[in-house]
């Protein structure tokens, strides 16, 4: 019995002992140590680097010298030598547009017409008893005859309706079961679009109601699009123009803990939206941000909806469609000022952009504003100086110089070409510019936004010295445009866009140094990692 307490006796003083020690042992500073990568810059690779992340956050940062080891963590994880960068940011992009296209008729690339109605009759094929055709990506200019094409085109088709979306979202082509359904002329102009036998340009676009997406279509498809945000490191976006049913779905999903990437969401630019947010207020959480909007003043230069001062070169006496008048954006402008929204407008031809710099410019210089361009895409060289004003933020999308090159001066002529995709000349009058890919309209990997920019050519390195090379952006400017000044854009710069102490842990991991001009390679570079929130998100 003697021996019995005293084996208990020892038991208890034994595990007491290993309590006591183990309370005695320090508790790792960190959640997560990353080590071993890279933080390039143009001086060169930069030492072997580790980084502590707690609570989703950056806590510190540090070198690794030859024998270092790194900080204990709950989680150590090695780099292994690779290149890490901020999160890679897209300032303008149509989250819910891609997400429905990986649902809809695939018709980006295609090179005729003829291959349109070959992609129609395979997805017709694979689903007969559709009643709805919805498609997106042709693009005219891509085609041997580059004309727009035609309603007729479409009449091998019985029995369904047909909606095709070109690549820019700026036109529709349809059938004659739409024009029917929808009592549409063969031939319309309106305020702000027109028809033209079957192909319906900007706010014709909206004499067709098309079937509505349900909830649970929407939620399925917006996982799928966030796997494919990570997988090209994008850490973060700003979706350009959401209704609040798509918005408070987003915003459910995140809630859940479903759909993990911030969001800038702008508001789009209908009354009952606008009504709604008035009411409501905004939204501003830790992943979703919604405190702008969005609005259009004119269309496309693919579509020739883009707003020129003078005549198209290839059409002469038309100049482009106004999407608003200038007394109703004056009016738009101040009631954002009035419920303290950033408004972020399109503009695209120079006589759009010239009316939204100068409504822009009466902005109270002392207020923070950051008030938006979206694209940017020509303009006369002496209206760069509104850019010095610092409450005008220019949002612009290399990829669009390197998709329009081949036929943009067939659109604008020679002189204006000249002053088209002044990317350097905005960034140079203003000090800052927010870039992104306006996917699905582009390719949604920002490092075709990075080459765009740098090289200024087509991922065949054409042309060989780049298109209006005297724009080009360096690699510095590039990555900060794609970091910090889409961070800036959306009021975010001081939660995420760099890599220091007390940013949110969101890093994109490449394979390259994208500083090192001679080792750069564009078919061979890739994301090894994104990183959300000290989480490793995708591996490739």
């Amino acid at each position: 019995m003697r021996n019995l307490s005293h084996t208990l006796i020892r038991f208890f003083v034994y595990n007491l002992l290993l309590v006591t020690l183990s309370s005695c042992m320090p508790t790792p500073t960190y959640d997560v140590v990353f080590y071993d990568m890279k933080t390039p810059s143009s001086e060169g690779d930069g030492p072997r680097q580790w980084i502590g992340i707690k609570d989703g956050i950056i806590a510190s940062l540090g070198t690794l010298y030859t024998d270092d080891k790194p900080p204990s963590a709950n989680e150590v994880i090695d780099l292994s030598g690779t290149f890490l960068y901020p999160g890679l940011i897209d300032a303008h992009g149509h989250l819910f547009g891609y997400a429905e296209m990986l649902n809809m008729v695939n018709l980006f690339g295609a090179e005729s017409k003829e291959e349109c109605i070959e992609r129609i009759a395979r997805f017709i094929q694979k689903n007969p008893s559709i009643h709805w055709i919805i498609g997106r990506g042709w693009d005219q200019n891509d085609w041997p005859s580059k004309e727009f094409p035609s309603v007729e085109d479409l009449n091998q088709f019985e029995g369904v309706k047909i909606y095709l979306t070109r690549v820019d979202g700026h036109a529709a082509w349809v059938n004659h079961e739409v024009m029917e359904a929808f009592d549409i002329p063969i031939e319309l102009k309106m305020v702000g679009g027109s028809v033209l036998n079957g192909i319906l340009i900007d706010n014709a676009e909206s004499l067709v109601d098309l079937p509505e997406r349900s909830a649970t279509f929407w939620r399925k498809s917006l996982l799928r699009a966030q796997d494919s945000l990570v997988k090209y490191g994008i850490t973060a976006m700003t979706d350009a123009g959401l209704s609040t049913k798509n918005i408070l779905i987003l915003d459910s999903l995140q809630e859940e803990g479903k759909f993990n990437i911030f969001v800038n969401a702008m508001i789009a630019h209908t009354e009952s939206d606008l009504q709604y947010f008035e009411e409501h207020g905004p939204i501003v959480k830790n992943l979703l941000r919604v405190q702008s909007v969005k609005a259009y003043l004119d269309g496309a230069l693919g579509s020739r909806g883009a707003l020129l001062r003078a005549p198209y070169h290839d059409l002469p006496e038309h100049y482009g469609l106004p999407l608003l008048a200038p007394e109703e954006l004056d009016n738009l402008r101040d009631r954002c000022l009035k419920n303290n929204w950033q408004l972020c407008v399109h503009a695209i031809g120079d006589s759009a952009h010239r009316i939204l710099l100068k409504s822009f410019y009466t902005l109270d210089t002392t207020s923070d504003l950051r008030f938006r361009v979206e694209h940017a895409q020509i303009m006369t060289p002496e209206d760069s100086v509104y850019y010095s004003h610092p409450n005008i933020v220019a949002s612009i999308q290399p990829t669009h110089a390197t998709s329009d090159m081949y036929w943009a001066e067939t659109r604008l002529g020679s002189h204006r070409l000249k002053h088209a995709y002044s990317f350097k000349r905005i960034l140079n009058a203003s000090g800052l510019v927010a870039l992104g890919t306006d996917f699905p309209i582009e390719h949604i990997d920002p490092l075709h936004t990075f080459f765009a920019a740098v090289d200024r050519t087509d991922n065949n390195n054409w042309p060989e010295n780049g298109f209006l090379a005297h724009q080009k952006l360096t690699a510095e400017q590039t990555l900060r445009g794609m970091t910090y000044g889409a961070a800036y854009s959306a009021f975010g710069e001081s939660d995420y866009g760099s890599i220091k102490i007390g940013q949110k842990a969101n890093f994109t991991v490449l394979n390259q140094n994208l500083f090192n001009s001679q080792k750069r390679d564009r078919k061979t570079c890739k994301v090894e990692h994104t990183i959300v929130s000290g989480n490793i998100v995708y591996s490739r």
